[in-house]
């Protein structure tokens, strides 16, 4: 019997409704555009975000599993494998983004460039010949990346070939070269450059730590689904929940010193240049959704994780990833909508209709993805030596 046979008939079933979900979402987006043009490609932008920093979250685990070889990444290789080849659908969802450049970047304005020196001055990187240049690259990076590497694991699968682990590791560690660098201009480009007169070193790292998180804990909701039956419900053990459980901690704290790192950075020189960022986001009605991040997206899942207990079982680390998966989406939100609107915090229906349409057809990708391969890496030396410890 087949891997993923006893889990067939509930993956059916989720990618079904995913379908159905995504569908339902794209439906309430095409009625929104109609409406509202400005406000779909807005909205449309804040769900991408969401979506595709899960899909960089998964490559950058992925590549960082084949160069450490850690035991942690036995059990979500797949998930993570099935995420990053979903880059190719992220590639074709970001045509409605380049169809509303013009609404959405303002340095696509050719009278708010030459009345504004920043602009003028930045004008041979920012601009739409060589953004979309830049765009084309990342993915390519990504989507050469993710199938290589999954390429490779399934030859492993057929050939039972051991050497194939060290060449992934090796390709691995330009590979990482070339992640960092690609995500972090992806990031300038996609999400800084909405307030183009503003800019920060760390937004880059920061972009990355926030996609990683993602991943941790969609890995963890989708291994709670996966530990019920076979074949992971025969492997997994405490260990392994315990250092996931861990790594969801440790990105955590690690998203909350660059966001604090940064805003303290900018605080302390206090130029009207870079504060006016923090201005709006903090100073207005959004302090309401900062305060919501600084509670809900770090002291309440880092005190929670700090109990042993929880981050040995399963159901009870599945709940915390939950509630982070969640404040992911709020901190995009947080992110990306002030450029738009300054002074409120207010939700707009396609602020919704967006990451649930996205959200629908990647899942349901995703599980079909998932399905096609073992949920478990078949001669993988370093699974096997995992499962025997």
């Amino acid at each position: 019997m087949e891997q993923f046979d006893t889990l067939r008939p509930q993956f059916d079933k989720m990618e079904q409704r995913a379908y159905i979900i995504g569908a339902a979402g794209i439906l309430a987006l095409l009625a929104g555009a109609l409406v509202s043009t400005q406000q779909f490609f807005q909205s449309y932008l804040y769900g991408y975000i969401l979506w595709v920093g899960l899909t960089i979250g998964c490559l950058g685990i992925l590549i960082l599993h084949h160069l450490v070889s850690g035991h942690w990444g036995n059990l979500i290789q797949r998930i993570v494998e099935s995420g990053a080849r979903n880059a190719i659908l992220m590639a074709v969802l970001f045509i409605p983004i380049v169809i509303g450049m013009e609404t959405l970047y303002p340095w696509m304005d050719h009278s708010k460039v030459e009345s504004s020196h920043v602009l003028h001055a930045k004008a041979g990187y920012l601009n739409s010949s060589f953004f979309l240049a830049r765009t084309g690259l990342f993915f390519v990076v990504w989507i050469v990346i993710a199938f290589w590497l999954s390429a490779m694991s399934s030859k492993q699968d057929t050939t039972a070939n051991p050497s194939l682990t060290r060449k992934m590791k090796i390709f691995s560690g330009p590979a990482m070269v070339l992640f960092v660098l690609s995500v972090s201009f992806a990031s300038f480009d996609w999400m800084m450059s909405l307030e183009p007169e503003w800019y920060s070193t760390i937004y880059g790292m920061q972009m990355i730590v926030g996609g990683v998180l993602t991943t941790f804990a969609f890995s963890i909701l989708m291994l709670r689904v996966l530990a019920q039956k076979p074949p992971i419900s025969e492997v997994i053990n405490t260990r392994h929940i315990h250092h996931l459980g861990n790594l969801l901690m440790a990105f955590t704290i690690l998203w909350a010193y660059m966001a604090f790192s940064q805003f303290l950075i900018i605080w302390s020189g206090n130029l009207p240049e870079d504060n006016f960022y923090y201005i709006r986001r903090v100073e207005t009605g959004w302090s309401i959704v900062a305060l919501i991040l600084l509670l809900g997206h770090f002291f309440v899942p880092f005190l929670l994780l700090l109990s042993r207990r929880r981050k040995r079982e399963l159901e009870g680390l599945a709940r915390v990833a939950a509630g982070v998966f969640v404040l992911r989406l709020v901190d995009y939100f947080w992110l990306i909508v002030p450029a738009f609107n300054h002074e409120s915090p207010g939700i707009h229906a396609l602020d919704i209709a967006a990451p649930v349409a996205i959200g629908g057809v990647w899942v349901g990708l995703f599980i079909r993805q998932l399905k096609r391969r073992p949920l478990l890496p078949l001669h993988d030396p370093r699974f096997d030596e995992s499962a025997e410890h």
